[in-house]
């Protein structure tokens, strides 16, 4: 008897118990959320109002006028400004624009007794490699799609990307995570863990968006039934510690509350969902921005704020008192160029009805809460204090100030972020064929980070070698003059300064082009020759 097609090809689910395992992460994830919800919308309600009301994942997002018109409440400004100047210096510290900000280099330590020409060639496979993946990166939407994922989520806390190549033929794609769509949980040491997506679809655009997946019957029906209706979809993903040496991950997509699909993921890099945090605590999933720092400051600011400009009305229109002799009427208000009649005598006793407060410890009181909001929003940019101007080492020492300022809570939000951000582009690649794994007898080649805090010990010491170099160059002229190697000199602030756009001749070309250059001196009479030189 012939078998039925249909049943030969009938689609197989994942079983319940990996249904129930995915929902109980995403509830212990949400249970963190609850734990931060209050500051979550606080500190949105400052720096983006309107992103403030809904941060759950439980629901579809609910927008009405009534809600949108308790922003009146907000009375300062000063939360969306500084969330912007955050996000630009996030960018400038952890994601310079013509840079590399991760890069491969070759550990020292396994190289051995390998041949010069041999490392050399590995750095050049190395800086080539890399050139691929960040022209892979700038080729996607990741820097447009940055901006939106920095501000205000960055100065919150807390960003989500997910980071996907759908189609052969298109370029890696980069999507901004909403708060209100990301849970996350911890590990026991205080790393990101479970991880999930949530969005609340339409069912007739369902296959928009998870692609062709098969469904259960009981979602198919619903779909047919009511198209209109919202449907929920969770990609889930949590590490597998079945095999703790390698980066191993469950990846299961739920629609609807049930498992439609499951697989395992594997290699670093391999998470489409990234989520990076400033200043996270072990204990608790979500970040701990600026925006959340500075809502002691945002809270009497508002008020104080609110209270001036109330009082501005009273002040430019206070009201007076009279005495009421039947001729005066002021009840209506007065007009400008009109007389009124009055009995004489009466006009003394005109007064303003206005109580003025102290309008001097307003201002000053809230100058000094903008100063320490700036403050932790690292855009605190060096002011001229007085009348001279500073001095460009002052400039520069300030700004090294606030490179290391801000690459302290920096350094968990450059592992999570930047360097994830690479590996994902790096394991996509790979993936595709484009680039190949360079080792060094079966070493992979490690990483390291151009943090900001790396990047200001860099330049303080590119800063004390200049001051140095001045003080030899100053003080012992013909000394220095011998004892300096300034060709490795330069090379040296090079590295430090980062710079790749000057390009220094071979060892060789300089000293042919160097002692041309003194023979011509020679013999034009500048420079003395023989045993005199």
């Amino acid at each position: 008897m012939a078998k039925d097609p249909k049943k030969a090809l009938a689609p197989t689910f994942p079983s319940e118990d990996v249904t129930k395992d995915a929902l109980s992460r995403l509830a212990d994830a949400r249970a963190q959320k609850n734990e931060a919800e209050k500051d979550l919308q606080e500190a949105y309600f400052f720096t983006r109002p309107r992103l403030c009301w809904d941060v759950k994942s439980t629901g579809s997002t609910k927008r009405n006028r009534d809600r949108e018109s308790e922003q009146e409440d907000l009375a300062t400004g000063i939360g969306s400004e500084v969330s912007e100047d955050f996000a630009t210096e996030v960018i400038s510290a952890f994601f310079p624009q013509g840079t590399k900000w991760v890069e491969s280099t070759l550990d020292e330590s396994v190289l051995g007794d390998v041949e010069p020409h041999i490392v050399n060639d590995l750095k050049k496979d190395a800086k080539a490699r890399d050139d691929k993946i960040f022209s892979a990166i700038r080729a996607s939407n990741f820097e447009a799609e940055l901006g939106d994922a920095l501000d205000p989520d960055a100065s919150v806390g807390t960003i989500g990307l997910w980071i996907d190549k759908p189609h052969n033929t298109r370029p890696i794609s980069v999507q901004h995570i909403p708060v209100r769509e990301l849970e996350i949980n911890v590990e026991c040491d205080g790393s990101i863990g479970d991880r999930f997506r949530v969005r609340h679809v339409k069912a007739s655009k369902l296959n928009s968006v998870i692609g062709d997946v098969a469904l259960p019957e009981k979602v198919t029906r619903k779909i047919k039934g009511s198209p209109t209706s919202k449907i929920e979809v969770v990609w889930c993903f949590w590490r597998d510690w079945s095999d703790p040496e390698n980066d191993k991950w469950i990846h299961v997509l739920l629609v609807d509350k049930m498992a439609v699909h499951r697989s395992v993921l594997e290699g670093e890099g391999c998470l489409p969902l990234l989520a990076a945090r400033f200043s996270p605590d072990k204990e608790f999933s979500w970040g701990y921005g600026p925006a959340i720092k500075s809502l002691q400051e945002f809270r009497v600011l508002d008020v104080i704020t609110a209270a001036t400009q109330d009082r501005v009305d009273v002040a430019i229109a206070p009201p007076i008192t009279y005495p009421d002799d039947g001729v005066l009427d002021f009840e209506n208000g007065i007009e400008a160029g009109k007389a009124y009649p009055s009995r004489p005598g009466s006009g003394r006793d005109i007064a303003k009805l206005y109580f003025e407060g102290d309008p001097d410890l307003g201002f000053y009181t809230a100058t000094d809460l903008e100063r320490r909001i700036r403050r932790k929003f690292f855009a605190d940019y060096p002011e001229q204090k007085g009348d001279t101007p500073p001095t460009a080492t002052q400039w520069s020492d300030e700004m090294v100030r606030a490179q290391r300022r801000i690459g302290t809570p920096g350094k968990k939000f450059w592992r999570e972020g930047p360097y994830e951000i690479y590996r994902r582009f790096e394991w996509l690649l790979k993936k595709d064929g484009k680039i190949e794994e360079i080792a060094l007898e079966g070493r992979p080649i490690p990483l390291i980070p151009n943090n900001p805090a790396t990047q200001a010990a860099d330049n303080q010491r590119l800063q004390t070698g200049v001051q140095v170099l001045n003080i030899a160059k100053n003080y012992f002229p013909e000394t220095s003059a011998a004892a300096i190697d300034e060709r490795a000199t330069i090379e040296n602030f090079q590295k430090l300064a980062k710079d790749d756009v000057v390009v220094l001749r071979d060892q060789e070309q300089t000293r042919d082009l160097l002692q041309t250059v003194l023979g011509a001196a020679q013999e034009a009479g500048a420079l003395p020759t023989g045993g005199e030189q």
